[in-house]
């Protein structure tokens, strides 16, 4: 069953819980990539890619961003032509709606819709005021148009001002002695040399943690939280990393040999040296940002 609503996490903080439906027109226009974060709790967070939920908006941004000018016209062209009108349309119907993350205006203190409402409020204004002039039969008709506008104004500025809820994730410290367990929070810890094969370590939190030359053969990583994470020398034979969150990690001489990777995010990460001997990498998001084909196996197609 898909996630009803869905929080994001950008580099100014935690918005949401927004539709499925607003976070796949964000991906299709690129407002979201696929290695961008999002949560159905604000608690565990998965990467756009690893959610599984968006495949159809990540395919047509794909479309879209493959599209060249020119050239006979085949089916794929006119499916990308497709995709890309759907983003204009899209893009246009959404101009005066901000994107994650806007904030208002900075001179008048109002925000976009807002300050966009004020804007139609005064051409309809300004075209009933041209159109009482020609003809003066239509001034009083006129002017029940402005008071109902300016009656809807009023009611929209109301609801403008209440305060937006404020997110804040639910999160414990990091406790480098807790035992290995799904969703353990070993964030910047130092585990090097550890033995946790076959561990339940799915939704953990390793952000940024030292587990070079570390046994996690077998162990279940799935939506684990790797990135930035030193992983130098790790055995991962079979693993599983099934949507897990590896950018910017260092797999320098890793041995993945059979590991499972579907839909993870290596983006960033350092793979010189790594052994993918059967590693299953079914859209992947590889370490140059591009979506590895499904059934990729031992090497990103």
């Amino acid at each position: 069953m898909n996630q009803s609503l869905w929080y994001i996490r950008s580099a100014t903080g935690v918005q949401g819980p927004f539709p499925p439906g607003q976070i796949a027109q964000y991906v299709e226009l690129g407002r979201l990539t696929a290695a961008d974060m999002i949560s159905p709790d604000g608690v565990h967070w998965v990467s756009v890619a690893g959610s599984g939920q968006f495949d159809e908006a990540l395919e047509i941004r794909a479309q879209a961003q493959a599209s060249q000018p020119g050239g006979a016209a085949t089916h794929g062209d006119w499916a990308r032509e497709r995709a890309l009108a759907r983003l204009r349309w899209a893009d246009e119907r959404g101009t005066a709606e901000p994107a994650p993350g806007d904030r208002p205006d900075a001179r008048s203190g109002e925000s976009v819709a807002l300050l966009s409402l004020r804007h139609d409020h005064a051409l309809t204004q300004s075209q009933t005021l041209e159109a009482v002039h020609r003809h003066p039969a239509y001034r009083y008709a006129g002017l029940a148009v402005g008071v109902l506008a300016a009656v809807a104004l009023a009611l929209w500025y109301g609801q403008s001002r209440q305060p937006e809820p404020t997110v804040v994730p639910l999160m414990a410290a990091p406790d480098c002695t807790a035992a290995p367990a799904a969703y353990v929070n070993w964030q910047g810890c130092d585990k090097r040399g550890a033995t946790l094969r076959g561990r339940d370590l799915k939704g953990a939190r390793l952000v940024g943690a030292r587990l070079d030359s570390t046994d996690l053969s077998q162990t279940d990583l799935g939506y684990a939280d790797l990135r930035r994470a030193s992983l130098r020398g790790s055995s991962l034979r079979g693993a599983r990393l099934v949507g897990a969150d590896l950018t910017g990690a260092d797999l320098t001489g890793a041995d993945l040999t059979g590991a499972i990777l579907d839909y993870a995010t290596l983006s960033g990460a350092q793979v010189s040296g790594v052994r993918w001997a059967d590693a299953r990498l079914s859209k992947t998001v590889w370490v140059d940002g591009r979506a590895c084909a499904p059934g990729s196996l031992g090497q990103c197609r």
